[in-house]
């Protein structure tokens, strides 16, 4: 599966808010598995372009979330199953903070939601959406994709909003092990005043963000694949101990951490290559 999976850069500055397109054929994974597929937090914002339906669910309720096709999965702060009915014709995956500039809706609204394109940046994504299932050749999808968001990135004119991309860069840098109060003071910005920046700009407060962050970058695969010790993993990432890590890994992916490592991380792997 990781041989069929491919991540695609784009430039003209478009790569300071998206991470990658990405393919990636599903062919064999959905012949050998009918099962629902565990999807957890991975501090990702994907703009799915399909013309097959995806089926999400709540993993803890079993409550259904949604049924769609062409999509924009907002970041998750919970476990999901999906189910996939055929393959995604490509992703755009945008850096959780870089998707603002590109809308007009404050992203709290996409927390944990599978969102429609048209909803997000307007109906024009629908003709984008048109081209690219029209297009035979991956260069001029990805010049598609790339006009499309240069124009509306000059059609916003948003500016940076250089506090909040202070702090993410920080959370990121650290990978979410960074206390926000005690930051927020050395700046002599108030709590409240980057708590109202990252709800309109990413939909989390930046202390659930470092959350997110922390237990992302804990729960990588690491190259060589040797399992550490849960109490390594704990303190390398900044949980209080064990106990801690656990209980955040319980929240965030359903199952405790002796489970989760253990699984298949399926269509999540590559995300959670280290």
């Amino acid at each position: 599966m990781g041989s069929q999976y491919r991540e695609i850069q784009l430039k003209s500055g478009l790569d300071n808010y998206i991470d990658c397109i990405w393919k990636e054929s599903y062919s064999f994974i959905l012949s050998k598995n009918k099962s629902p597929f565990l999807i957890v937090p991975d501090n990702t914002v994907e703009l799915v372009f399909t013309a097959n339906h995806i089926k999400r669910k709540d993993k803890k309720s079993g409550k259904n979330l949604c049924t769609v096709k062409s999509h924009l999965c907002g970041l998750k702060t919970r476990p999901q199953m999906i189910n996939l009915d055929g393959e995604v014709l490509l992703s755009v995956r945008f850096k959780p903070f870089g998707l603002y500039p590109f809308t007009k809706i404050d992203l709290n609204e996409t927390i944990n939601q599978s969102t429609l394109p048209q909803d997000i940046f307007g109906s024009e994504i629908l003709d984008l959406e048109d081209q690219l299932f029209n297009c035979k050749y991956e260069k001029n999808q990805l010049d598609l994709i790339e006009a499309f968001f240069l124009k509306k990135l000059y059609q916003l004119g948003k500016e940076r909003d250089e506090v909040f991309d202070l702090f993410v860069h920080a959370i990121m840098t650290h990978k979410g092990d960074i206390n926000i109060e005690q930051l927020s003071k050395s700046l002599s910005i108030s709590k409240k005043t980057v708590e109202r920046k990252f709800l309109s700009k990413l939909g989390l407060t930046p202390k659930k963000y470092c959350r997110i962050v922390r237990m992302f970058n804990a729960l990588k695969i690491p190259e060589n694949s040797n399992p550490q010790k849960l109490s390594t993993i704990a303190i390398d990432h900044g949980f209080y101990d064990q106990a801690h890590f656990i209980k955040e890994v319980k929240q965030f992916t359903g199952m405790t951490p002796k489970d989760y490592f253990g699984i298949d991380r399926a269509i999540q792997r590559n995300i959670f290559l280290s």
